[in-house]
């Protein structure tokens, strides 16, 4: 057998295995406040979800620090959460909010390197469209 064949065919498995790998370690999974807490000990990034307490804000556009506080909806625990770059421009019209980062023990906050900001006014229309758009039934 020629080699061209198997090494393309090494190529490939190679390539097929480290796009697995990077897609593996690109998942991050949603986790309750108390499974946020816990993984704190492996120092795994999570996401946690939840409504932001609007009246527990405090934005320090200087040093570009956010801190809010999300109340989930499940259980109606807080967590206090520190994102460390500007402010999203949706951020005040927010119903929920998912912040990926780690839990910090020693400040008992959680440390969010990203947010997710929904704000459904975005994609509603004069009829209801943001019900729509998210699947819910009329």
């Amino acid at each position: 057998m020629k080699p061209g064949p198997i090494v393309a065919l090494v190529i490939i498995l190679g390539a097929l295995g480290f796009a697995a790998a990077s897609f593996k370690g690109s998942l991050v999974a949603y986790v309750p406040f108390s499974q946020a807490v816990q993984a704190a000990s492996s120092g795994a990034t999570v996401q946690i979800m939840g409504a932001p307490v609007h009246n527990a804000t405090k934005y320090d556009p200087d040093r570009k620090a956010l801190l809010f506080t999300l109340a989930e909806a499940t259980t109606g625990k807080t967590m206090p959460v520190l994102f460390r770059s500007p402010k999203p421009d949706n951020f005040d019209e927010a119903v929920r909010i998912t912040a990926i980062g780690r839990y910090d023990p020693a400040q008992q906050i959680f440390l969010a390197d990203n947010l997710l900001v929904k704000c459904p006014s975005k994609y509603a229309d004069q009829k209801g469209g943001a019900d729509r758009a998210y699947g819910a039934k009329s």
